[in-house]
C-alpha cells in the first residue's frame, strides 16, 4: 500500500508499507500550516488489491488539502499547487473539513470547512480542480453555540442533494443542505434521566451505514455509541457505552456488521454490532490519542495515526501489522495506492491483439510437460512391479522356513511321548514292590506329625501375643503424635493471636500518635496566630504612640 499522511507542522508524507519508511514528502515545518484533513481523487480498481505488487500510478494523483488558514489542490507528481483559497477572516481558523466530489447534481468539487466562529465555509473547484468561488454562512439558528463543528459528507442516495452532517458540543447532530442552505434533519437528545436532568451531548464523529444510508452511528466524548434512524425518529434508537474515554474516530465495514473505534487514550478496537458491540479484536501499539482511522475494505486493513507520531496499519483478518515513525503528530492519513501483481499481464482494450507465436509456444510446452509426466508414470509403474515381485519371493521363503520348523517340533514331541510311556511301566513295578515299606513309613510319619502340630500351635499363640503387643504400642505412639500435633497447633494459634494483638496495638499507637501530632500542629498554629496578632497589635500601638506627640506639637505651635 501507499499512504499519504498530514501532520501538525504542515508536512505531507508518502509512506510505503512494503519498505516501511517515508519515501517522499512535501512542505516545510510551519505550525501555522497545520493540516486538518486530506482528500484525494484516488479510486480503487478491480485489480488493485492483488498481492506481491508494485505500487499504483501516482501521475494523476491530486490531493485536496485543508489546513488552518488555507485550502489548496496539490498535484503530487509535480509537487505544485493547482489552486488555493485562503481564509478571508484572519481572526478565525478552520477546525474541521469534509469534501463532496462531483455527482450527477453537481459537477464541481465542493470542500466544506467548519470555522472557529461556528460557521461553514464552502469552497468550489471546477473539473480542472481550479478555485471558482466561496461562501460562508451559519448552519444553525443559535450562533452562540460552542465553536466545535465536526463535518462529515453523506452519500447522495438519501436525499439526492449535497448534504453534510454537522456535529456540535451541547447540541444534537444536524443534516445540512448546502445548495438550499437549510436543515434537512435535526436530531434530538435522549429523554431526561431519573432525576429529570438532561443528558449531556458531545458528539465527536459520525459514520453512515453503507448498505443502509438512513442509519447513522455517532460517537460521543463519554465513550458511547448512538444509533440514529433518520426515517423513524430524531432521537437515538440505541445508546451503548463501549469505553471509558473519549471516542475520536469511527469507521464501519461495507456489510455494516463491524465497527472500528479509536479513542483519546490509544484504544483501538473492532466491535461486532450483532453481539451488542462486543470487541472481537483490539489493535495494540497505540500510546497516544488517535486522530485518524480509515478502513480499507479491499485488503482488510485499517490505517491508524495519532499523537504517538506513528502511522500504523493492521490486517484485521490475517493479523499482518506494520508501522512507520513520521516524527510529528499525525492529523490525517489516506490511502493512495494498492499493490498489483508483478507477474500478471494486462490486456490492452484498444489494441486487443494476441500473438499466435506465443500461443503455439504455450501449446508445445504443455505437450512436452504431458509427455514427461507420462514417462515418469511408466517408470514409477515398473519400479512398483519389481518391488512387488521381490516382496512375494520373500514371503514364500518365510513360509517354507516356518513349515520346516513345525515338522521338527512334531517329531520331537513323538519321541518324548514314547519315553514317557516306558517310564510309566517301570514306576508301576517299583510301586508294587514298595507298598509294604510305604505303609510302615506312613505310621511313623503320623506320630511325628502329631508332635509337630502341638509344637506349632504353641508357636502360633506366642506370635499372636507378640503381634497384639506391637499393635498396642503403635496405637500408643499414634495417640502421642496426635497429642503433640494438637499442642503444636495450639501454640501456633496462640502465637498468631499474639501477633494480631501486637499489630492492632501498633496500629492503635500509630493512630494515637497521628492524633497527637495533629493536635500539636493545631496548637502550634494557634500559638503562631496569637503571636502574629500580638505583634500586629503592638505595631498598631506604637504607630498610635508615635502619632500622638506630633499632634501635641502642632497644637502648641498654634
Amino acid at each position: 500500500m501507499k499512504i499519504i499522511s498530514g501532520d501538525e507542522f504542515g508536512l505531507i508524507k508518502l509512506i510505503s508499507t512494503k519498505e516501511k519508511k517515508v519515501i517522499d514528502q512535501y512542505g516545510s515545518l510551519d505550525s501555522s500550516k497545520s493540516i486538518i484533513n486530506i482528500f484525494s481523487n484516488f479510486t480503487i480498481k478491480e485489480n488493485d488489491n492483488d498481492e506481491n505488487s508494485e505500487y499504483s500510478e501516482l501521475e494523476n494523483l491530486n490531493l485536496f488539502v485543508s489546513s488552518l488558514h488555507e485550502n489548496y489542490v496539490l498535484n503530487w507528481e509535480t509537487k505544485r499547487k493547482i489552486s488555493s483559497y485562503n481564509n478571508e477572516n484572519a481572526d478565525t481558523n478552520f477546525i474541521s473539513s469534509t469534501i463532496k466530489f462531483p455527482s450527477n447534481d453537481n459537477k464541481n468539487t465542493i470542500l466544506i470547512n467548519g470555522t472557529s466562529d461556528n460557521k461553514l465555509n464552502v469552497v468550489s473547484f471546477n473539473d480542472e480542480n481550479k478555485f471558482i468561488n466561496s461562501s460562508c454562512y451559519i448552519p444553525l439558528d443559535n450562533p452562540n453555540m460552542k465553536p466545535k463543528i465536526i463535518l462529515k459528507g453523506t452519500s447522495n442516495s438519501i436525499y439526492n442533494k449535497d448534504c453534510i452532517y454537522a456535529l456540535y458540543k451541547n447540541s444534537s447532530l444536524v443534516l445540512y443542505n448546502i445548495q438550499e442552505k437549510k436543515i434537512e434533519f435535526k436530531g434530538k437528545n435522549l429523554p431526561n434521566d431519573e432525576l429529570n436532568l438532561s443528558i449531556p451531548i458531545y458528539d465527536t464523529d459520525i459514520i453512515e451505514v453503507k448498505n443502509n444510508p438512513r442509519l447513522n452511528y455517532v460517537s460521543t466524548a463519554y465513550g458511547e455509541i448512538r444509533l440514529y434512524d433518520k426515517k423513524a425518529s430524531p432521537r437515538p434508537s440505541l445508546n451503548k457505552k463501549v469505553t471509558n474515554s473519549k471516542i475520536n474516530k469511527l469507521d464501519i465495514t461495507e456489510d455494516g456488521n463491524y465497527l472500528f473505534i479509536g479513542d483519546s487514550l490509544g484504544y483501538c478496537a473492532m466491535l461486532d454490532i450483532r453481539k451488542s458491540f462486543s470487541p472481537c479484536r483490539t489493535f495494540k501499539g497505540n500510546t497516544g490519542s488517535i486522530q485518524t482511522l480509515v478502513n480499507i475494505e479491499q485488503n482488510n486493513n485499517i490505517i491508524v495515526g495519532g499523537f504517538d507520531r506513528f502511522v500504523k496499519w493492521y490486517d484485521y483478518k490475517n493479523g499482518d501489522d506494520g508501522k512507520v515513525f513520521v516524527k510529528n503528530k499525525v492529523n490525517s492519513a489516506i490511502l493512495v495506492g494498492l499493490e498489483k501483481n508483478k507477474n500478471e499481464e494486462f490486456e490492452d482494450e484498444e489494441e486487443g491483439e494476441i500473438d499466435d507465436s506465443e500461443l503455439l509456444e504455450e501449446e508445445e510446452e504443455e505437450e512436452k510437460e504431458k509427455e514427461d509426466n507420462e514417462n515418469d508414470e511408466e517408470e514409477l509403474d515398473e519400479q512398483n512391479e519389481s518391488n512387488n515381485n521381490e516382496e512375494n519371493e520373500d514371503e514364500e521363503r518365510e513360509e517354507e522356513e516356518e513349515q520346516e520348523k513345525e515338522e521338527e517340533d512334531e517329531s520331537g514331541d513323538n519321541n518324548a511321548s514314547n519315553n514317557l510311556s516306558s517310564d510309566k511301566y517301570e514306576e508301576e513295578d517299583d510301586e508294587g514292590k514298595n507298598e509294604g515299606e510305604l505303609e510302615e513309613e506312613e505310621g511313623e510319619e503320623s506320630g511325628d506329625k502329631n508332635k509337630g502340630e502341638g509344637d506349632s500351635n504353641e508357636d502360633q499363640e506366642e506370635e499372636n501375643e507378640d503381634s497384639n503387643g506391637e499393635k498396642e504400642e503403635e496405637l500408643d505412639e499414634e495417640e502421642e503424635e496426635h497429642e503433640e500435633n494438637s499442642d503444636n497447633n495450639e501454640e501456633q494459634e496462640e502465637e498468631s493471636n499474639k501477633e494480631e494483638k501486637e499489630e492492632r496495638e501498633n496500629e492503635e499507637e500509630e493512630e494515637e500518635r497521628d492524633l497527637e501530632e495533629e493536635e500539636n500542629e493545631e496548637e502550634s498554629d494557634k500559638l503562631f496566630k496569637k503571636r502574629k496578632r500580638e505583634k500586629i497589635e503592638e505595631e498598631e500601638e506604637e504607630e498610635e504612640d508615635s502619632s500622638r506627640p506630633n499632634k501635641n506639637k502642632k497644637r502648641k505651635l498654634f
